[in-house]
């Protein structure tokens, strides 16, 4: 028996020994791939194993989500001494919604709670710029008194002492329809908490600069950035959206393209 007619042999044991293929192509003349992704059968087709590059990204999208920051868990609100990076990573979700191995969006988000209120002001001088002056007139002010006295001015509160806030990062791959703040935009914003649903008061857009990714480094240069306000209590049910206890608080930001669902599971 020549080399040839042992290596056809050979072939022809493999393929009609291993299991089914996946994929199966007629017969059109092609010689046996020396790579592995081509073998002849015994019944003249040629059976196409799965390129192996498309095997490890399928692979790297079933685990990604399962690795970094997580699109659900615990948010603890009481203050306590604590560094500003190790509050942000708890407060923080992200979920990256796939069709087959293409990233459709990859949302992460930032649930402001007295406990980032807490850890900024201890870590305020470390950070710099007019984004970080923005926050601290977000965060700082929460608690203050609304007058100094008889005879000073009445001082109006804080918007965030009766608000939720959320700091977005969005990326979309079809970037034409990444904007969550206009008119035409394709994209439901929504925060709810058990039979509790509300709509943002309102969908502030945000720069991108080195300030915000200094307070926020998982923003990245291809985001929309937002500052999402919501109301404290919904109007309808009564239901506090930012309490311990009861039902987790999940933001949905929902499209044609893509469903991004971010959950926090609020405690003291």
């Amino acid at each position: 028996m020549s080399n040839a007619d042992r290596a056809r042999a050979r072939t022809n044991r493999r393929s009609l020994g291993g299991p089914t293929r996946l994929w199966s192509i007629p017969n059109e003349g092609r010689s046996d791939d020396a790579s592995g992704d081509l073998a002849r059968a015994g019944d003249g087709s040629v059976r196409h194993h799965p390129p192996r590059a498309a095997l490890v990204a399928l692979l790297f999208c079933l685990l990604a989500p399962a690795c970094g920051t997580p699109s659900s868990g615990r948010a603890r609100l009481a203050a306590q001494p604590e560094g500003w990076r190790e509050v942000v990573a708890e407060s923080t979700r992200r979920v990256e919604p796939y069709h087959w191995t293409f990233r459709a969006a990859d949302l992460r988000a930032t649930l402001f709670t007295p406990r980032a209120r807490a850890a900024f002001i201890a870590e305020r001088e470390k950070f710099h710029g007019r984004f970080t002056r923005d926050v601290a007139a977000e965060l700082v002010a929460l608690g203050a008194a609304p007058d100094e006295g008889v005879d000073a001015p009445m001082k109006a509160k804080p918007d965030g002492e009766e608000q939720v806030l959320v700091l977005a990062s969005l990326y979309v791959s079809d970037q034409k329809n990444r904007e969550l703040q206009i008119r035409q935009t394709i994209w439901d914003t929504e925060l709810v908490r058990g039979s509790a649903r509300v709509k943002p008061l309102a969908i502030e857009p945000i720069r991108i600069t080195p300030a915000v990714t200094a307070l926020f480094p998982f923003v990245d240069r291809f985001d929309e950035v937002y500052l999402l306000r919501f109301p404290l209590v919904d109007a309808a049910s009564g239901q506090p959206l930012l309490s311990a206890g009861g039902p987790p608080l999940r933001l949905e930001v929902r499209s044609a393209i893509a469903d991004c669902v971010l959950e926090w599971t609020l405690e003291e």
